[in-house]
């Protein structure tokens, strides 16, 4: 590869990122309000706020009802 053709390619990647970055400007707003309207309407996986099921204590729960010295009821 020549000078000149180095030159033209760089150009052409200088020009396509230049036209990728405008991209970027123009769909970042939509970007934003998508995340903003996706929030409100609870669509974005979020950190859990302890309203689901937690294993571990549905795992202690059931070893606790198996354990027979902690069920002395069981089998009588």
């Amino acid at each position: 590869m020549n000078n000149r053709e180095a030159i033209e390619m760089m150009t052409r990647c200088k020009h396509e990122i230049q036209s990728l970055r405008a991209q970027i400007d123009r769909l970042k707003p939509k970007a934003d309000a998508y995340d903003n309207l996706a929030l409100v309407l609870s669509l974005l996986p979020r950190q859990s706020v302890g309203m689901g099921e937690d294993l571990v204590w549905v795992l202690d729960k059931r070893m606790r009802e198996l354990r027979p010295d902690d069920n002395t009821t069981e089998g009588t």
